[in-house]
């Protein structure tokens, strides 16, 4: 299953455009404890560049992150983006669209609040994310002990605004999120796709459970790749090691070689 850069370049058709569906947090950049400081270096911003520039290359930020963060990481960058887990989508001339209803999430989330606030002077190396349709906990600067407590206060009292189906709770790599239940990555990365149509060729590169929902609905469409360590199951065909080797993977289909 694991293959390196170089092998699977030469396995992505020559006679169809690239549809580069990439994950960002732990994908494209190195986690890091702060969120918000877990910004794009010039190489990677370089490879983007010419990549989108490129008539048959197309490239899709696919993130938990709000549309405005990913915009903030990513300025006058021609990426689509699906955030939120896909609930999202924003073209490269910034024109947004949500893909399902937000205004149920963001008025159910108003009142976990109080919550949020007891939970941070409670576990203090925890560090929460509104994104306005979806809340989540960052948790990569607790100790074990710390992380389970906070995972289960939040999801207690999380679960008090689930029951109308339209928030539900999902667990990541040392995050827990309330967001949008009729999203997720796979859904979205498929709507996209079929928007481009049959002459593009989807490549889905992802590191967390989120990006198993992409893996499942593109594994028998196009390339699907799990970054990370192997011994996580996936249903991904094909695994490479970390972001530096996305990296590689990108400056190589950059230079077709």
């Amino acid at each position: 299953m694991a293959r390196t850069p170089e092998e699977i370049v030469r396995l992505l058709p020559a006679d169809r455009g690239l549809l580069l569906f990439l994950d960002y947090d732990g994908t494209l950049v190195p986690f890091h404890d702060d969120p918000s400081r877990a910004v794009p270096g010039p190489e990677l911003l370089a490879l983007l560049n010419r990549l989108t520039t490129h008539p048959r290359r197309r490239v899709v930020i696919v993130s938990g992150r709000s549309a405005d963060d990913l915009r903030r990481l990513l300025p006058g960058s021609a990426c689509h983006l699906l955030a939120l887990h896909g609930a999202q989508y924003v073209d490269p001339e910034g024109r947004c669209l949500d893909r399902v209803d937000l205004a149920p999430c963001r008025a159910r989330l108003k009142t976990v609040a109080e919550g949020c606030r007891a939970l941070l002077a409670s576990v203090p190396c925890v560090r929460i994310e509104d994104k306005g349709a979806a809340i989540a906990i960052h948790m990569r600067s607790c100790d074990h002990e710390s992380e389970e407590r906070a995972t289960r206060i939040f999801e207690g009292f999380s679960r008090e605004v689930t029951d109308d189906g339209n928030l539900t709770i999902l667990r990541g790599s040392r995050v827990v999120e309330l967001k949008p239940a009729a999203a997720d990555k796979g859904s979205g990365a498929l709507w996209l796709l079929e928007r481009f149509g049959p002459a593009w060729y989807p490549v889905y590169v992802g590191d967390d459970t989120t990006d198993e929902d992409g893996f499942r609905v593109l594994r028998d469409r196009g390339a699907t790749i799990r970054v990370g360590p192997t011994d996580r199951r996936t249903l991904a065909r094909w695994r490479l090691a970390d972001p530096a080797a996305v990296l590689e993977l990108l400056a190589r289909i950059v230079s077709g070689s």
